[in-house]
């Protein structure tokens, strides 16, 4: 634009302006096209010469289960079940806020507007209130240790925030070296456990002969035979991935070979109350433990049974010989695991859970909601197995599907296998964890029929 803007293009590109040479529009192309130009060649050369850190990071493969959430949401198929991820869904599949954790809520907020609440930090080890409930809630009434002052308790970032303080606990204060974990077992333990610097054995769980039931021989043996003073994982009910439970029977008798071989208990309680429908049931096994004489770590999450799956709220308890000691492993975990890790937990989840815990009426409301949610599941697992057996499925354990009805817990262990599980994907747009976990907390009355023929199908190839 204007004859110095000309005379400069004439100068330095006069074959531009020799064939057009009354085109502005061309002229100022031409122009921004070197420009581009020099400054790609710019940025490639920064590049070069830039060193970064993450230049030798390879990527890495999505979580199992959440590339699998991933991977639903983007199947663009008609008809599809997601039965792959832990959550619990209401008949019409649609998420659960529960109507207890709305009324929490309710007076939660009206404080805050109110200003006799605030947004402060908590303490490193938590809100007071609710560690103190979320203790008695899983070690009960009757609790010698709660009784005596000899439980270290901290509000953590949910269950997995809870294994992870309790396994750094155990590595850098307790010196193991080692966890023994059930085969098998959830798919993030072995995680949380390496990236504390534990390394991880396995024992007999699961009867690999059926694929569904308890090989209650196979464990007791093995664990007969660890050394005094081994960490063992036990997971309090519900077991994940298997919904396989030992009876109460047979948790008594590992209550007393764990004290009588001196083992150490590592809980890991995500489903209390959630699992059967009663909250002491749930614990029982946790209880059974320290009436025994030992001196477990329980962990705790809220995620499913309060429904505070994004509020993150769990908690870990150390059980102690004495007041002192605990005070002692308080402070401890406090100033060398959770100050460094995140400085303190999340306030607002853990006002929600205190309310809930702590007003007699909400509690009992809670209480029942646990009993419909635990209902709904089990009536899902009942509703499938008659369809499997309507549709003439084989069962993969040689039986009639009862391990379905059988289990306990959000999950049914199905028996299927990994290629059964990646043709209900393919073809039939049916999404589980390929060890042939189902969610039956997710499933809906108007996928039953869909998914057996589909099971049914893929058991024919």
């Amino acid at each position: 634009r204007g004859a110095a803007w000309r005379v400069r293009v004439c100068d330095c590109e006069k074959k531009v302006v020799s064939v057009f040479p009354m085109s502005s529009h061309v002229l100022n192309r031409s122009h921004l096209l070197l420009s581009r130009s020099r400054s790609t060649v710019a940025a490639a050369a920064a590049t070069a010469s830039r060193h970064s850190a993450w230049q030798g990071t390879q990527a890495v493969p999505a979580d199992p289960i959440l590339g699998l959430v991933a991977a639903f949401k983007a199947d663009a198929a008609p008809r599809k079940v997601n039965l792959a991820q832990g959550a619990f869904r209401t008949d019409e599949g649609l998420p659960l806020v529960l109507p207890s954790v709305v009324e929490a809520e309710r007076r939660v907020s009206s404080a805050l507007a109110s200003g006799a609440i605030d947004k402060e930090y908590l303490p490193i080890e938590g809100d007071a209130t609710f560690r103190t409930l979320s203790a008695k809630l899983i070690f009960g009434d009757e609790s010698a240790a709660l009784a005596e002052g000899r439980c270290a308790t901290l509000q953590t970032l949910s269950g997995t925030g809870a294994v992870s303080v309790a396994a750094a606990a155990l590595c850098r204060m307790a010196g193991a070296r080692t966890i023994h974990v059930p085969d098998p077992s959830w798919g993030n333990h072995g995680h949380i456990f390496r990236s504390a610097g534990l390394e991880v054995q396995n024992y007999a769980y699961l009867d690999h002969r059926t694929g569904t039931t308890l090989d209650f021989d196979g464990m007791r043996a093995a664990l007969s035979g660890l050394p005094r003073g081994s960490v063992v994982l036990l997971h309090a009910c519900a077991h994940n991935p298997t919904g396989i439970d030992p009876s109460g029977e047979q948790w008594q008798e590992l209550a007393e070979l764990f004290a009588g071989r001196g083992l150490v208990a590592l809980f890991d309680s995500a489903y209390q109350g959630y699992a059967s429908g009663d909250l002491d049931a749930d614990a029982a096994s946790v209880r059974a433990f320290e009436a025994a004489g030992v001196l477990p770590v329980a962990c705790q999450s809220y995620a499913k049974s309060l429904g505070l799956y994004g509020e993150r709220i769990g908690a870990v308890n150390f059980v102690c010989a004495s007041r002192e000691e605990a005070e002692a492993v308080l402070s401890t975990v406090k100033q060398t695991i959770v100050r460094p890790a995140y400085s303190s937990p999340p306030l607002h989840g853990a006002r929600l859970a205190a309310e809930v815990l702590g007003d007699a009426a909400l509690f009992a409301q809670w209480r029942g909601e646990l009993r419909g949610m635990a209902n709904r599941v089990h009536r899902m697992r009942v509703l499938l197995a008659d369809a499997l057996r309507a549709e003439g499925a084989p069962s993969p354990d040689g039986g009639d599907w009862g391990h379905v009805v059988d289990q306990i817990g959000m999950f049914a262990y199905t028996g299927l296998s990994a290629s059964h599980v990646d043709s209900l994907r393919e073809r039939h747009h049916v999404y589980l964890t390929r060890d042939g976990r189902m969610s039956m907390a997710a499933m809906k009355p108007a996928d039953i029929e869909y998914v057996a023929r589909a099971v049914r199908s893929v058991l024919a190839e």
